[in-house]
């Protein structure tokens, strides 16, 4: 891992493909036995599918997996990096395939990578590098429901969140004074993202994000991860200030979700021209994640506009756009099926609520009584939104209060 490989990783790892690949194929002319760029061109698939989701683009690369790993038979098995390649390309590829649903290959590629890192552990014990890959396993094997365990005890991965998360940040304390001290960036990145979504736990994630070292970090992985920690935290408006300077060029890989992102928090604050990141985001994205809960969104803006029979246009578009793998894909999905127009003054209580605006979020439904909501379900969200509030503001009486009113309608 010389100068020059460092350099492409670092190009890698902040989308600018174009560059790391210029950068691997001049060290592959400088340094034919160097197998290094190969395991650097793995990162470059994984980064691409991961972000783009695109299946003919799966379906065309997956087998530079095995090209690679046959390559890397014929290199220095002596080196702590032998095994670590071949583990990381598996883990790489493993999470890939579970984007596109190929789970029983996931699992034996994830087995694959597990023995790996385990035998490089006891062959190389002070090559912290291993955590990375074992920490992030470990990690997710904890956060498996009880009743889906079988999974996990079939692939060999025994560990907990919290263990996981130790071997991470142990990583992240040791790499700077290792030969693995450029990773510290995606560890890092690994290690916020574990917390905030694995963890749950906010308040250290939203530390880590703050660290002065990483609020000029020029990467879009930092982006997602400060916007998304600031909108899950109440920061919204300081979502909207990183997402809209994020970094942006012809020279990056496109990172469709960002624009997603954008039009979340621009929404939660009520913002119209939201809808230009939901159309941008269903225009560019290959995908099938995010796309029926874009088609909500604007469904929702023209609901905001006052404009009903547009709301009853756009809301259709979830039945049959996208796919409903995640959560909001599948509430999305559930609304279109209903046909039931949601309650501005509600809608609008409840995105400020999302965006952390809790006084202006109360203003929508304050002073309102049962005749303005006569829904029994919207009379019941009027009375939760007002707890979730008080509970996000601390004050826990009154948010109590609700939620026992709540409960009891």
């Amino acid at each position: 891992m010389n100068d020059n490989c460092i350099a492409a990783y670092y190009k890698i790892i902040s989308l600018r493909i174009e560059e790391g690949k210029l950068l691997l194929e001049k060290e592959k002319a400088t340094n034919p036995g160097n197998d290094m760029p190969y395991f650097l061109e793995n990162y470059i698939d994984f980064i691409t599918l991961f972000i783009s989701e695109d299946k003919d683009m799966f379906d065309k690369i997956k087998s530079n997996m095995d090209s690679r790993l046959k390559k890397f038979k014929n290199s220095d098995v002596n080196s702590p990096f032998y095994l670590y390649t071949q583990a990381d390309i598996y883990l790489q590829w493993a999470l890939v395939r579970i984007k596109f649903k190929e789970y029983f290959s996931a699992a034996i590629e994830i087995e694959k990578a597990y023995k790996l890192l385990n035998e490089n552990k006891k062959r190389f014990p002070d090559f912290i590098a291993n955590n990375k890959g074992l920490g992030l396993l470990h990690a997710i094997s904890g956060a498996i429901p009880e009743n889906y365990k079988w999974v996990a005890s079939m692939v060999g991965v025994k560990g907990t969140i919290n263990q996981g998360v130790g071997e991470l940040k142990e990583l992240l304390e040791k790499v700077n004074n290792s030969d693995c001290k450029f990773m510290h960036d995606e560890i890092f990145f690994i290690l916020v993202i574990v917390e905030w979504n694995l963890q749950k736990d906010e308040e250290d994630a939203a530390k880590l994000m703050l660290h002065q070292e990483f609020i000029t970090k020029d990467n879009p992985f930092f982006v997602l991860a400060k916007a998304k920690i600031a909108m899950k935290t109440g920061h919204n408006d300081e979502a909207i200030n990183v997402l809209m300077n994020r970094p942006k060029g012809k020279e990056l890989l496109p990172f469709h979700y960002l624009s997603f992102m954008t039009g979340i928090a621009k929404l939660n604050h009520l913002d119209i021209d939201a809808s230009n990141y939901f159309v941008e985001y269903i225009n560019n994205f290959k995908g099938s994640n995010y796309i029926k809960t874009s088609w909500q969104k604007l469904a929702w803006i023209a609901l905001i506009n006052n404009d009903s029979s547009n709301y009853k246009t756009l809301i259709k578009h979830c039945i049959d756009a996208g796919d409903d793998a995640v959560d909001e894909d599948k509430d999305a999905l559930k609304e279109a099926k209903t046909g039931s127009i949601p309650n501005i003054k509600l809608l609008k209580a409840r995105l400020l609520c999302d965006g952390g605006y809790y006084q202006k979020s109360i203003e929508q439904i304050a002073g309102m009584t049962s005749r303005d909501f006569p829904k029994l379900k919207d009379q019941l969200e009027v009375t939760y939104r007002m707890a979730r509030i008080y509970h996000l503001t601390k004050d826990f009486s009154k948010a109590i209060e609700y939620y026992e009113i709540t409960l009891a309608n």
